[in-house]
């Protein structure tokens, strides 16, 4: 009897994913590549659906949320899927307006977002906003994470790139 219990409580526990421990370092790292690596996508959104407790993990679940529809072939499953994710991304900011990561992630979505999606209103408030506030960052590897995708993704809006080279200038510090 003692045998049964013991394997059902392991059992549960791998299941639960208390066997493994959820990485922020490394799913900021990998955010950028889940984009085009789907198993790596539904890999982190399981890992943060199941253990994020911090405000940090909760934007980057809502990240990989979003990414996921990005992988999915069902335009309408896509389109549900990105709009769930957008959601849960809204609350997060609503709830802390002044939280970095959480701008950045909004910021790389809807750069990136098809117009169709109608996602684009705070591109400029949260290009703004991490121009002012990117070297508050507490965590270094975080704020390199940011600048370099920043820098590397510095894409174009109406003709012209988001980020002029004093404001790189200026993350980078």
């Amino acid at each position: 009897m003692t045998r049964i219990v013991l394997t059902v409580f392991l059992f549960t526990i791998a299941k639960m994913g208390l066997g493994q421990q959820l990485n922020i370092d490394k799913i900021r790292k990998d955010y950028a590549e889940a984009v085009k690596d789907e198993d790596l996508c539904e890999r982190n959104f399981d890992l943060l659906d199941e253990g994020a407790k911090s405000t940090t993990e909760k934007v980057y679940r809502a990240a990989y949320e979003i990414l996921l529809a990005k992988h999915m072939g069902n335009p309408f499953k896509k389109v549900g899927q990105f709009k769930e994710g957008k959601k849960h991304l809204e609350e997060i900011i609503k709830d802390n307006p002044n939280h970095i990561e959480a701008r950045f992630i909004r910021w790389s979505v809807q750069v990136h977002a098809p117009s169709f999606l109608g996602y684009k209103d705070n591109i400029i408030e949260d290009k703004n906003f991490l121009v002012k506030n990117l070297h508050k960052l507490p965590n270094e590897e975080a704020k390199s994470i940011i600048y370099n995708y920043l820098k590397g993704a510095n894409p174009y809006l109406k003709g012209e790139q988001i980020f002029t080279t004093v404001e790189l200038k200026e993350l980078g510090q």
